[in-house]
């Protein structure tokens, strides 16, 4: 799925005391508008957004603090909503308008040398700008993956946190350390676009199957056949069970000059996967050369393994740097267009002899089920990156490149096996430090795709910004930026923190 070109804000907390309230109390927040402006005649529209985001913190004893995050989103990419409520963390398809989302919600307790956090939670793992390949443990929504920012992007899992310090570990080996264990009791399901909606991926949607005549032999009937397909989407929830649930570790330290950590993870994948069944039936069974396909898409579970490490140093000037992970049985997506091809139809009809059969099942007005094979296949994978920034003149300048390497695989997917990518971004400051520009570009080296966002953002006050910008968006289809080429538009951000 595409990347998150990352435009960092801020909130402001405000202290506020309220008779009956033990301890001391802050309320925080934005409210924010999002207007889009296509900029190409294939983008499907886009109606404007609004975000009211509140955030409560509690600190009721040194040793105890609450937090909780609420979001509440109007209009944006939703098409016919369904209705209006609080989303339901076991449905990836939930078209509704306005949506309430409890993005956080936990409780810290503070101990000697141990903080336990349980509730909603986020993990924000890895220190690259972007593709952090260790960042695993949130599902994610992607309504709007190009424009919404990481930590909005990823959905609050239920959890329980504990941190441990130890007192006792020889500073030539590292400082600082600390040793997290989290476990997730049962899976979250990640949200996703419906197919109307304007960020469904168009490498998922079937296309229109015409097979000519005599192409398929001379048992079949000698004229063109010409297959419709409607895709439809359906819920499935993730397994709603304990051992179904995820365990993380992360060590973490100082090794002078270097920050590192190593993580391993045992759960759910929380990328977007799918499974895809077909059913075909001949609207008017005395004419099988005209025929329709329901698609239905429904989400599709799995499992990990994950074991990676990254590390962050200075040098000369340069803030440097790396991470990598290895990870068992990712979920990667196929296109749909290499299911619907006619050889692989007439494999899963089981060659001429069962076309045969299936085109005279269909003249008997019977819905033929049709397995087309697996939309995303389970493969091992290398992911790792490195990249660098450097301060000049009060310009920033960052560059990073990732590689995601498919292992054993010998089947053409989304992703190439040998998947290579630039990040870029400049960065300056102007009029003291009230107007900011952000070029931001993502280049794909083995698949051609590309993705700039250049944007100003200028800050009236120390609460209220306006920012302004383009996102171009280009490529192959075959690939998880290129296929939302025809996607390109500007748009307007206003926000006001409180």
């Amino acid at each position: 799925m595409p990347l998150l070109l990352v435009l960092a804000t801020g909130t402001s907390a405000r202290a506020i005391d309220v008779p009956g309230l033990i301890g001391h109390w802050s309320v925080g927040g934005y409210g924010e508008g999002l207007a889009v402006f296509p900029s190409e005649h294939a983008t499907r529209n886009q109606r404007p957004e609004g975000i009211l985001d509140l955030k409560v913190t509690g600190d009721v004893h040194p040793k105890l603090r609450f937090f909780l995050d609420t979001r509440t989103v109007f209009g944006g990419p939703p098409v016919h909503p369904h209705g209006i409520g609080l989303y339901n963390p076991s449905d990836t398809f939930q078209n509704i308008s306005p949506s309430v989302e409890i993005a956080e919600g936990y409780a810290d307790l503070y101990l000697p040398r141990l903080d336990v956090r349980i509730g909603q939670q986020k993990f924000a793992w890895g220190r690259l700008d972007a593709f952090q390949p260790t960042d695993v443990l949130n599902p994610k929504q992607w309504s709007d993956p190009f424009l919404t920012e990481e930590t909005d992007a990823k959905i609050g899992v239920p959890a329980l946190r504990a941190a441990y310090y130890p007192e006792h570990v020889p500073q030539r080996l590292a400082t600082d350390t600390s040793l997290t264990l989290v476990w997730v009791p049962v899976p979250v399901a990640f949200r996703f676009p419906l197919p109307p909606e304007r960020w469904f991926p168009s490498s998922i949607v079937p296309p229109r199957l015409s097979i000519p005549r005599g192409v398929v032999g001379r048992m079949l009937p000698p004229f063109p056949i010409a297959v419709t397909p409607r895709l439809l989407a359906e819920n499935r929830p993730p397994p709603q069970q304990l051992d179904e649930g995820a365990v993380a570790l992360r060590l973490a330290g100082v090794h002078e000059p270097v920050d590192w950590s190593l993580v391993y993870y045992d759960g759910p994948e929380t990328a977007p996967a799918f499974d895809f069944s077909t059913v075909v039936f001949a609207p008017n069974p005395r004419n099988v050369a005209v025929l329709e396909a329901d698609e239905l898409l429904r989400p599709r579970a799995g499992r990990i393994r994950l074991a990676g490490g990254d590390a962050a140093t200075q040098l000369g000037g340069f803030t440097l740097r790396a991470e990598g992970a290895w990870a068992q049985d990712r979920l990667l997506p196929r296109a749909a267009s290499d299911l619907t091809t006619l050889p692989n139809i007439l494999r899963a009809l089981g060659g001429i002899k069962g076309a045969t059969r299936t085109l005279t099942q269909l003249a008997h007005a019977r819905h033929v089920p049709v397995d087309l094979g697996p939309l995303f296949l389970a493969r091992d994978t290398v992911a790792w990156g490195v990249g660098a920034d450097y301060r000049w003149h009060g310009w920033m300048p960052l560059l990073q490149v990732n590689q995601t390497l498919v292992l054993d695989n010998a089947v053409p997917l989304l992703l190439d096996d040998h998947d290579t990518s630039l990040l870029a971004s400049l960065e300056r400051s102007f009029l003291a430090e009230t107007l900011k520009l952000r070029i931001a570009c993502v280049q794909g080296i083995v698949r051609s795709y590309t993705s700039l966002l250049p944007a100003l953002t200028y800050n009236l006050s120390d609460d209220f910004r306006v920012r302004v910008g383009y996102l171009f968006l280009a490529g192959t289809r075959r690939s998880l930026i290129g296929e939302f080429h025809d996607d390109s538009e500007a748009f307007v951000q206003v926000r006001y923190s409180y």
